[in-house]
C-alpha cells in the first residue's frame, strides 16, 4: 500500500483546532484532524427544546442534567485536582468545548498585549476575519481596551441590566472609571445567504445550540475545510504518542488508538497540538518534548470569581414575557482599572451581568415558604433581580501549574494531568473590590443587595474550569518560553500549538475569540513555512 504522509496533523477539534484545520486545508495543505470524540447531532444528541421532565428520573439517577445537554459528553474524573478546588473541562467530541461555550467574543486590547511578543495591531486583522466567520453580534462601544469589531446587529439588554447601567452612569458622573455595555457573542442576528441559522433567543446556548446558530468548530470551520477536499477527519481517535526523528528536533508521526482499539501511526510533516491548555501540556510532558525552557505546564492561569445579586423593587410590575435571549448574560461591566491600576491588587476584572426569567436556569431558587406564596415569591424575585458574576484574571505564579500524576493513568495507560491551583492574596483583594463595587452600583441604581458572599476568602472563590491558558506560552526568549511569536516550538521546528496554552499573559476577557484569531495567524505562518520547504 502507498504510504500517506500528511502535510499537517492537527490534534484536537475545539476552537483552535477547528480554525487551524480549515485555514491549513484552504491553503492547499493536506490535513488530518485527529479527535478523540465523535460527531454529535444538534437537536438529537443535545439540545434544550425538549421537556425538562422527559426521562427526568433516569437522567438524575445517571447524575446528568435534566436537559439533553452537550455536557453529558464531558469527561469525568480525567485529572487530579491539587489545592484550592481546581476544575478542568474536557469535552471529547468534534468541536470540543466550542459546542457548549456561551459565545462571548471580546477582543483583547492594546494594554492586554503589553507583555506579549506581538501587539494588538498584529492580531487585529485576524480578529476581524474571525468575527465575520463566527457571526459575532455587538454594538460599537468605542472602548479603547476592548476594541470594536466586525459585528452583526447587537442584542438588547434586559430590564435588570438597564437598571445596573443606571447605577454605573451615576458613579461615572462622580468620576469613577468604569463602563457598562451590551455583551458580544458569536451568534447570527441577521440573515445572510449561506450562513448558519439566525438565533431565535431560546436561551439554551450552553446546553448546545439545538438549531446550530451559535458558532462551533463543528458547524463552521471544519465543514469548510472538508469542502476543500484537503481535510480528513479522524474522529474517535486518541493520540497516544508523538514520534520524532533521532535529533528530537522534528516530529515525524503520531500514534493514535481508534475506536476499535487498533493502534496506527500517522506520518506528517508538521504537527499542530490544539488539545486544550491542560491536555496539550500533558502530551508534551508525557513525550518529553519542547521543554528545554522548563516552562511546559507552568504559567497556568484562568479566570475566577464570585457573584453578587441585586433586587430592584421598581421592576416588580414589569412584563416579563420578553426575557428570552442569548443565554443569561446580556450586560458587561468593564473598563475597571485600565487607566489607573488599583492600589490594592494587580490586574483587573470584568463583571458579566444577567437578569430575567431564564428558561432553564432560575437564579433565585431557594426562597422560604411553600405553595402559592412560594410561587409568587419565586416569580417576583426572578423578574426583579439581576446577577453580577465576576470574571477576574489570576496572575501566573509558581503556585499554579500542570504536571503528571504518575500513579493515575487513563484507559490508554497515559499519566493523567494534575492541575495545581492555590489562590493568593491578590485574588482575594480583587474579589473584595468586586463585591464593594457591585454594592455601590446596586445602591446607585436604587436597588437592594439580594445576596453576596458572607465573607470574601479563598473558600468563596470559584475557578472557571474552561478558561485555562498559558501552559505553553509564546515569547521571544527560548529560555523563558515554549513557543515563538508564530506559535512554533523553539525546540521542535515542525511543532506548533493552536489552543489557548500559547497565551503570554491573561486579561479579564474571555479567551475564545483570541484563541481563534491566534490559531488562524499561526496556521498562515505554518503554511508559508511549509511552502518554503522549511518543515521537511
Amino acid at each position: 500500500m502507498r504510504r500517506t504522509i500528511y502535510d499537517v496533523c492537527v490534534v484536537g477539534s475545539g476552537p483552535g483546532g477547528g480554525i487551524s484545520s480549515y485555514a491549513l486545508s484552504a491553503a492547499g495543505l493536506k490535513v488530518a484532524l485527529v479527535e478523540s470524540g465523535h460527531w454529535l447531532r444538534p437537536g438529537m444528541d443535545y439540545g434544550g427544546h425538549g421537556s425538562i421532565y422527559a426521562k427526568l428520573d433516569e437522567r438524575l439517577a445517571a447524575q446528568r442534567s435534566p436537559l439533553l445537554s452537550v455536557t453529558d459528553f464531558s469527561d469525568k474524573n480525567h485529572f487530579t485536582p491539587v489545592g484550592d478546588r481546581p476544575g478542568h473541562g474536557l469535552l471529547r467530541a468534534v468541536g470540543g468545548r466550542s459546542l457548549c461555550w456561551a459565545g462571548h467574543s471580546l477582543r483583547f486590547g492594546p494594554l492586554d498585549f503589553k507583555s506579549w511578543p506581538i501587539s494588538y495591531d498584529t492580531v487585529a486583522p485576524y480578529y476581524a476575519r474571525a468575527e465575520r466567520l463566527m457571526c459575532v453580534y455587538g454594538n460599537k462601544d468605542g472602548l479603547w481596551n476592548m476594541p470594536d469589531g466586525e459585528f452583526q446587529k447587537g442584542v438588547p439588554m434586559r430590564c435588570g441590566e438597564h437598571a445596573l447601567k443606571k447605577g454605573v452612569q451615576r458613579l461615572k458622573a462622580q468620576g469613577r472609571k468604569m463602563e457598562f455595555v451590551p455583551l458580544r457573542k458569536a451568534m447570527p442576528t441577521e440573515f445572510h445567504e449561506g450562513q448558519r441559522a439566525k438565533c431565535h433567543y431560546c436561551g439554551h446556548c450552553m446546553n448546545g445550540c439545538e438549531v446550530d446558530a451559535k458558532y462551533t468548530s463543528a458547524n463552521t470551520p471544519i465543514p469548510l475545510g472538508l469542502k476543500t477536499g484537503n481535510l480528513t477527519v479522524l474522529s474517535g481517535s486518541m493520540m497516544t504518542r508523538i514520534l520524532t526523528d533521532e535529533s528530537r528536533r522534528r516530529v515525524r508521526a503520531i500514534e493514535y488508538v481508534d475506536e476499535k482499539g487498533s493502534t496506527t501511526q500517522l506520518e506528517c510533516r508538521a504537527l499542530v497540538l490544539a488539545c486544550s491548555t491542560v491536555e496539550t501540556a500533558r502530551h508534551l510532558l508525557i513525550n518529553g518534548l519542547a521543554n528545554s525552557s522548563g516552562q511546559v505546564g507552568r504559567n497556568l492561569t484562568s479566570h475566577f470569581g464570585l457573584s453578587v445579586s441585586a433586587f430592584f423593587p421598581q421592576l416588580r410590575n414589569r412584563d416579563a414575557s420578553n426575557d428570552d435571549g442569548t443565554d443569561y448574560y446580556h450586560g458587561l461591566l468593564s473598563g475597571l482599572y485600565w487607566d489607573e491600576p488599583s492600589r490594592n491588587f494587580a490586574g483587573t476584572y470584568q463583571v458579566q451581568c444577567g437578569s430575567g426569567l431564564h428558561p432553564n436556569n432560575p437564579r433565585i431558587q431557594y426562597p422560604a415558604g411553600f405553595g402559592r406564596a412560594l410561587k409568587r415569591e419565586l416569580r417576583e424575585k426572578a423578574i426583579c433581580s439581576a446577577n453580577m458574576n465576576m470574571q477576574g484574571a489570576l496572575l501566573a505564579s509558581a503556585k499554579k501549574f500542570v504536571d503528571l500524576d504518575q500513579e493515575r493513568k487513563d484507559r490508554y495507560g497515559l499519566p493523567l494531568p494534575r492541575v495545581h491551583l492555590h489562590y493568593e492574596d491578590n485574588d482575594v483583594a480583587m474579589a473584595k473590590d468586586m463585591v464593594a463595587t457591585s454594592e455601590e452600583i446596586i445602591r446607585e441604581a436604587h436597588g437592594e443587595v439580594l445576596s453576596k458572599p458572607e465573607e470574601v476568602t479563598e473558600a468563596a472563590l470559584q475557578i472557571d474550569y474552561n478558561h485555562w491558558v498559558g501552559t505553553v506560552r509564546m515569547g521571544n526568549d527560548a529560555k523563558t518560553s515554549v513557543l515563538n511569536a508564530d506559535g512554533q516550538s523553539h525546540d521542535v521546528v515542525n511543532l506548533f500549538v493552536g489552543d489557548s496554552s500559547v497565551f503570554a499573559a491573561y486579561p479579564e476577557k474571555n479567551p475564545t475569540l483570541t484563541n481563534i484569531a491566534l490559531a488562524w495567524r499561526m496556521s498562515e505562518r505554518l503554511a508559508e513555512k511549509a511552502k518554503r520547504g522549511e518543515l521537511g
